[in-house]
């Protein structure tokens, strides 16, 4: 279940005919390019107790879950979480605009961010 978790994440969103209304594809772009700007602001505090980032918070909170899942003994599923959705956007957006700040510059496969994710993941949670 995580890897597919890893897998959604850091893979490109498709278009879907029954959602004409929405360009998924154009969205998914805009979370990979501007998505750390909703809370890295001045405000962020105020924000937060209006409950602004409830919806990420869940989500992190299902991912910690699955990672709980998966290593019972790991001590820091919520922090793990919140840094495979962070680091899945920022390797995306490093290979299309800072390929010097990756591995996947050349290459712009997704499969190898994945690869990547998976084994820093994965192997973190051996040890534990």
């Amino acid at each position: 279940m995580l890897k597919r978790v890893i897998k959604l994440l850091a893979t490109a969103v498709e278009d879907d005919e029954k959602t004409s209304y929405i360009n998924e594809s154009l969205l998914h772009q805009i979370i990979i390019t501007e998505g750390s700007k909703a809370y890295l602001t001045k405000q962020v505090g105020e924000d937060n107790k209006q409950q602004f980032f409830k919806p990420y918070k869940d989500l992190c909170a299902v991912i910690g879950n699955i990672i709980s899942e998966c290593s019972p003994k790991y001590k820091y599923p919520k922090s793990l979480a919140s840094t495979i959705i962070e680091m899945a956007h920022f390797q995306i957006f490093f290979m299309n605009n800072l390929p010097s700040l990756t591995d996947f510059g050349k290459t712009k496969k997704e499969s190898e961010i994945i690869a990547f994710l998976n084994d820093l993941v994965f192997t973190s949670l051996k040890k534990s």
